[in-house]
This record gives C-alpha cells, sequence and structure tokens, in this order.
C-alpha cells in the first residue's frame, strides 16, 4: 500500500484567555507507510470520530498548576482525555474490530502508543455499534456526556426526584444538558424543569424538548426568573459563578446541587460564589461527579449503553450534533464550544466508515 497522509492536531501554545486555532492548536500533515508502521506490539487505529469537550480547556495551562486533569505537552498530540484509573480490557484482536477510546487527534495511531503517551493512552474498549445509529452518537448520548447525565442523575438526584417538584439546568443545551432533560423527562416527568442557555436558536431548542420554563441568561436576569418559577430542589450545574448564585439563593431547603463544571471560568479569570452560605443555612447537599471517577458513579453507569440506545431508538432522546468535517476543522471545533457556537454535541467527523 503506497503511503497516506496523516493529519495530526498538536497543541503548540498556552492560551491566557480562550484559544485560537493555528495559534495554540496547529494542522499538520505526514505522510505514514500504513503497511510498515512500528507497532511494537500495538495495533494500528484508523480514527473515524472524534469529540470536542468543554473541559478540555482545562489542560492547556500551565504545568505546574495541579488539577485531575493533566497538562497538554506543547509539541505533542492533542489527546482527549487522561484516565488513570481504567485499565485496557485487550478485548481489541481483530483487524476490523471498531474501538472507543480516548486517544490522539490523528488520521491514525498506534495504541499504546510513543512512550511519551503511554500514560495517556490506558482506556480502550470493543464498540458494539448498533446498525441503526452513527458513529458519531458514541461520543455523544451514547458516549461521554450521556454517561454523564445518566450516572450522575442516577447516582446523585433520581432518588430526590421522587419527592421533588423543580430541577433547574444551567447552560442547558450542550450535549449533557440535553440528554439530561429528555432523560428526565422520561424517568420523572412530573418535574418542572427550568432552564437556560446563551443564544435563541439554543432557548428555542429546550423548549422543544420539552422544558417548561427556557430563557436566556444573557438577556434576562437569572435570579428573577428562578424567584418566579422555583423554589429549586434540584440544581444540575454546568457553570458556577453568577448563575450558581442565583441557583443557592432560590434553592428550596433541603435540596441538592449536582456540579457537572464550572465553565464560567474555563477560558477568564475565576468569579467567586457568594452565596455559599446557603449551603449550610438551607441544609443543601453537594455533588460533584466526573464520568468514570468512583465506585458510585462507574456502577451508575453501567446500564447506559443500553438504556440510552432504547431511548434514542424510540425517539425519546434525540441525537443533536454540530459536525466539523476533517482534522482540519478540529482546532476550530475545540474553540467554538466556548463561544457557545456550537448546538448540542460538537463532532469532528475523521473519516468516513
Amino acid at each position: 500500500m503506497p503511503s497516506v497522509t496523516n493529519g495530526r492536531l498538536i497543541y503548540v501554545a498556552q492560551p491566557s484567555g480562550f484559544q485560537e486555532p493555528g495559534v495554540h492548536t496547529l494542522y499538520v500533515e505526514e505522510q505514514i507507510d500504513l503497511d510498515n508502521v512500528p507497532l511494537h506490539g500495538g495495533v494500528l487505529i484508523k480514527t473515524l470520530v472524534l469529540s470536542s469537550d468543554p473541559y478540555l480547556r482545562v489542560r492547556m495551562r500551565d504545568p505546574s498548576i495541579p488539577s485531575l486533569f493533566p497538562a497538554f505537552h506543547i509539541g505533542l498530540p492533542y489527546v482527549i482525555l487522561l484516565d488513570r484509573r481504567t485499565e485496557s480490557d485487550d478485548t481489541m484482536e481483530q483487524p476490523g474490530d471498531y474501538v472507543y477510546s480516548y486517544l490522539t487527534f490523528e488520521n491514525y495511531s498506534v495504541y499504546p502508543g510513543p512512550e511519551d503517551l503511554q500514560h495517556v493512552l490506558k482506556f480502550i474498549r470493543k464498540l458494539d455499534k448498533h446498525p441503526d445509529l452513527p458513529f458519531s452518537i458514541y461520543v455523544g448520548a451514547l458516549g461521554m456526556p450521556g454517561e454523564t447525565a445518566y450516572a450522575g442523575w442516577n447516582a446523585y438526584a433520581a432518588e430526590k426526584a421522587k419527592t421533588s417538584k423543580t430541577l433547574f439546568v444551567s447552560s442547558a443545551a450542550g450535549a449533557v444538558g440535553m440528554f439530561l432533560i429528555e432523560y428526565v423527562k422520561c424517568t420523572a416527568p412530573h418535574l418542572k424543569i427550568i432552564a437556560c442557555a446563551g443564544y435563541p436558536e439554543k432557548v428555542q431548542m429546550l423548549k422543544e424538548a420539552g422544558v417548561d420554563v427556557a430563557f436566556n441568561y444573557k438577556t434576562e436576569d437569572t435570579a428573577k426568573v428562578l424567584a418566579e418559577h422555583g423554589p429549586i430542589d434540584i440544581c444540575w450545574d454546568h457553570v458556577s459563578g453568577p448563575i450558581l448564585d442565583a441557583a443557592l439563593a432560590n434553592m428550596e431547603y433541603f435540596g441538592i446541587i449536582v456540579r457537572v463544571g464550572t465553565s464560567s471560568s474555563y477560558n477568564t479569570a475565576k468569579s467567586s460564589v457568594q452565596n455559599m452560605g446557603l449551603v449550610v443555612d438551607k441544609s443543601l447537599s453537594m455533588f460533584g461527579l466526573i464520568v468514570g471517577f468512583g465506585e458510585v458513579m462507574k456502577k451508575a453507569a453501567e446500564t447506559h449503553i443500553e438504556d440510552a440506545t432504547k431511548l434514542i431508538l424510540a425517539a425519546k432522546i434525540k441525537s443533536r450534533e454540530t459536525r466539523y468535517r476533517g482534522l482540519q476543522e478540529a482546532g476550530r471545533a475545540l474553540a467554538d464550544i466556548h463561544r457557545g457556537l456550537c448546538t448540542g454535541k460538537p463532532v469532528i467527523i475523521v473519516a468516513e466508515e
């Protein structure tokens, strides 16, 4: 087989604010001979679909700053995620198998990879793709975002929901928020759902998904909306900052807050939460979660693929995507998600099946 082009997205500079394609990430190409790639006991993987996720911005930082997610290394291919907790199950043995994993942004890569990347390529599993579903859904509703919503809800909120009236979801128009809203509509239909987004078309999408009170947090006063339609029994928070402050002020006594992200400070200076004392005053419970981290989340995720696949095939959960074609667009996909330019799940279609 003649040599083919292997595109790669390289991390080249640490951003101080919003990342810019071509400045902080760089698309490069090299030639690769697929018949003679040094495998060193590993396997060659052709990438079909990649995911763009908000938390990746946390890894574009000074390596001296500690975090659960390790910093990217300047000059190396972009890597989706580090997972030190899960070891490979070595199920990919046959040529042509499909796999789901946290790998590099390259057309072709070798698993487990070069020595300087082995510590980040710890997780791979065989993918039993449903014939009626696209590959892209496995990095969305049937991937990490859907698992986050499904496992987080069942681990920390489902029991509380049985005796609750109101759920508030902040910055709800992303992949995690949309899955959560439609899953809650299926499993706890008695709940009134309040949700916000930052653009009119996203607010409309929330309404179409069945949200009872959908509003634009950029043009409306979040605290006033929540005061009018609350109190809130369950808060599902993606952003922290002023929106979490407004939610805290309008929580019902003994309510729960599920913290999934802190996107309000990913690209700007961290904003403090002024109303944290209300956690004590109102006897609130607050839970932070990361997909796959801890036995509670792992246990709650065990039935995610099975249950979510049924709901998707029944059109009760919809897959909404912003698609980027080719690795040349990967840098833009990673940047757009922080500017609110993606609707639903941003996916990078690297190659067709």
